[in-house]
């Protein structure tokens, strides 16, 4: 692993000096922009980015900072992101409960401007409860009025090592005041019903710490799929 480190800072190196010829390389500006290149390279055995860059990120959500500000920060602890090939990670399996989503997801949708108190969680694989290659989403409102439990396939991608596909099939149940009503989504002729929808959605792991314990910080945005969906960012705090 350290091995894939060091041919990523080379390869970033390499590139940044293309433009300087050979009196060039040897000026300083030139040198301290290639020290800051092999700087930004997430040192490997850490199992978090920046602790200040880490910080910011979440007094801007607890400050309940505009999107963009906090996003501005999410983007900046992504690039100190210590964990290679995310996707790939059994840090990724677990609960997480949800920090953060950008106004712009489905989540924050049903959660911001309802007046009732929410929370939301995600349960990955095996070791979050749910079965292999599974993940669900929980939302509880008002204190446990309302429950909704949405599961969905969840593999890794293997054109990518830092990307999950969530997708079909959906199983959805929803809680009201006690009673459950189940929905899932079933074959009908060779053909899945469109109730829960049929999209596939690439979650992209920008930033994923691997200590393991309760407190690591995971980013994810969605990259393509369902245009209702695509777009999303989400920061989650395992739990």
């Amino acid at each position: 692993m350290q091995l894939e480190h060091l041919e990523h800072a080379h390869a970033e190196t390499k590139a940044a000096l293309q433009p300087f010829d050979r009196r060039q390389l040897l000026s300083v500006p030139v040198l301290a922009a290639v020290a800051g290149v092999l700087l930004r390279q997430p040192a490997w055995g850490a199992t978090t980015g920046d602790k200040a860059l880490r910080e910011e990120l979440l007094s801007a959500i607890k400050a309940n900072k505009s999107d963009e500000e906090v996003e501005k920060a999410l983007r900046a602890l992504s690039d100190q992101n210590p964990t290679r090939a995310p996707a790939k990670s059994d840090k990724l399996f677990g609960k997480w409960k949800l920090l953060w989503a950008s106004s712009n997801s489905e989540v924050a949708k049903a959660t911001r401007r309802n007046p009732l108190p929410s929370y939301s969680e995600q349960r990955i694989g095996e070791p979050g409860g749910e079965k292999k290659e599974r993940a669900a989403n929980l939302i509880n409102i008002g204190n446990g009025a309302v429950q909704v439990y949405l599961s969905s396939a969840a593999k890794e991608d293997p054109k990518s090592d830092d990307t999950v596909l969530i997708g079909p099939p959906f199983y959805l149940d929803l809680k009201i005041a006690g009673f459950s009503l189940p929905i899932q989504n079933t074959q009908q002729e060779g053909e899945r019903k469109s109730l829960l929808g049929s999209e596939q959605n690439y979650y992209k792991q920008l930033y994923l710490e691997n200590s393991g314990q309760p407190g690591d910080l995971r980013i994810s945005e969605v990259t393509f799929g369902d245009p209702a969906a695509q777009g999303s960012i989400l920061v989650h705090e395992r739990i």
